[in-house]
């Protein structure tokens, strides 16, 4: 199992087609899954200890320490946009320890309008998905490997979709040094059902991640790579350029920098081992592509407060996308064996 894992990691690359921006459906999918990742720049997946929420994006997290635990999270995003998931792991004796959740997402109320704007009443359109996972600790090492399955619907309108996909993560934990990093390929799949008899591409992703304990230090740092599967991810973003002397415009130059950097989020963690904890992020591809030219740091910034008590864990993050729009995200997380 081992060997022909390692072959299905290597190659799965070359089976699946690369995507990013506005070229796949089920968008949703790759959306914060709770307050803390989100803090944490949007996309950590690893080096959050025992967290219920890491499974819905990295599988090989699902530990058995989870088991009996119930988590759900709540954002109010841009607009009127607003989405969630909950999540609830349990060991089985013979088993392990399974893993399911529910995410969804709502996007509001959406007027029908006639080609000389009349107005004709309103629409609404939702996305959900239900996740099953389960890990495998590789014997005599410090690895483990997991998979998700997903079964995703889309109402837009009266157009419906379904599709089916997965998650495959690998995942290195050390508790005595306090290292863990994390490889994961999302959203491998297709859909079952199409809105118009077109089959549309998922938004596949390979991601990875680092972090990192120290043991005589109150904070841990987190490096996230995303987007693995497309190397030249930047593209000129037409309000960043410039003009010369004479008036005429001059495109933002686009250079082997940029490609690197909007592939990295950054996050640090103060305080990761005491009740009340600190996090934030910064997410260098969400400030070149959304940030205008003289403020792209601060819509790269991201934040959040937690407090872990014997029984649950509450968690607010903030999330900065331009000076038009944030989010908010709210999760609690709760142990029922202490109940």
């Amino acid at each position: 199992m081992k060997y022909s894992l390692l072959v299905f990691l290597a190659f799965l690359p070359f089976f699946l087609t690369a995507q990013i921006g506005g070229d796949a459906v089920f968008k949703f999918l790759n959306l914060s899954i709770s307050a803390k990742q989100a803090s944490l720049g949007g996309k950590v997946f690893t080096g959050l200890h025992n967290d219920i929420f890491q499974p819905a994006y990295n599988p090989a997290t699902i530990d058995s320490a989870m088991d009996n635990h119930l988590g759900a999270n709540y954002s109010s995003y841009l607009s009127t946009i607003n989405y969630g998931n909950i999540a609830y792991a349990r060991t089985l004796k013979k088993y392990g320890t399974v893993y399911a959740a529910i995410s969804y997402v709502n996007y509001g109320s959406f007027q029908y309008a006639s080609e000389d704007g009349t107005r004709n009443g309103t629409f609404g359109a939702s996305e959900s998905a239900i996740i099953l996972g389960y890990a495998y600790r590789i014997p005599n090492t410090k690895f483990k490997v997991g998979l998700n399955a997903k079964f995703i619907l889309s109402n837009l309108e009266n157009y419906a979709s379904t599709g089916i996909a997965g998650d495959l993560g690998l995942l290195y934990s050390d508790d005595e040094k306090g290292v863990y990093s994390g490889l994961v390929f999302r959203n491998f799949g297709t859909q079952i059902t199409t809105y118009q008899g077109v089959v549309e591409p998922l938004p596949f992703e390979i991601d990875f991640t680092f972090a990192k304990t120290f043991l005589h230090a109150p904070f841990k740092w987190f490096v996230t790579l995303e987007n693995l599967q497309k190397p030249k991810i930047a593209f000129v973003n037409e309000a960043h350029n410039t003009q010369d002397p004479n008036g005429n415009e001059i495109e933002e130059n686009i250079g082997l920098a940029d490609h690197i950097f909007r592939h990295v989020i950054l996050g640090v963690e103060l305080f990761p081992k005491k009740r009340f904890h600190i996090s934030a992020g910064y997410n260098f591809r969400r400030a070149a592509e959304l940030g205008l030219k003289d403020s792209r740091f601060v819509n790269a910034i991201n934040f959040g407060i937690g407090l872990k008590l014997r029984k649950f864990e509450v968690n607010y993050g903030y999330g900065n996308y331009n000076y038009a729009s944030n989010a908010s995200y709210f999760s609690v997380a709760i142990n029922l064996n202490e109940f």
